[in-house]
């Protein structure tokens, strides 16, 4: 399936949805992506990112993290003051290598356990939050996108 982004202007929130098995191409062509998209960053400067139904492939390695994080950083401008929360389940240890790796860069990023948790940090309703990511989830699932 990959990674689809939706980028909510309105409330300031960039949602991000990585669902079943997940390559470093599609993390990399996902972070290429998503800086070169003219409506990122939104007014609120806020990032949630759903890694709870994914698994991550072998070959999103250090190199790889380390890889993504250099290409936020190509971007310090918007980087700076971002606040991000990533809610992992199976890629929590890679998710809190990459928290180490992007944070000398300027954002807050903290990785959560639940959904609720990471909305409380950034200010969002979770309710909202679990509807987007939903949409998104039927989205990546739709015949169209098979």
């Amino acid at each position: 399936m990959g990674i689809t982004y939706w980028i909510d202007q309105e409330k300031g929130i960039t949602f991000t949805l990585w669902d079943g098995v997940v390559t470093a191409q599609d993390f990399l062509s996902y972070v290429r992506s998503l800086i070169a998209d003219e409506c990122w960053l939104p007014k609120g400067r806020l990032q949630l990112s759903d890694l709870q139904y994914t698994t991550i492939d072998e070959s999103i390695d250090e190199a790889i993290l380390k890889e993504a994080a250099n290409l936020y950083a190509s971007t310090l401008d918007k980087i700076s003051g971002i606040r991000a929360a990533v809610v992992a389940g199976e890629a929590f240890e890679k998710s809190v290598a990459f928290e180490r790796l992007i944070t000398p860069f300027g954002p807050s990023l903290f990785v959560f356990n639940g959904l609720e948790t990471a909305c409380i940090w950034l200010g969002i309703d979770a309710g909202v939050a679990e509807r987007t990511l939903r949409q998104l989830r039927l989205k990546a699932h739709s015949p169209k996108n098979l």
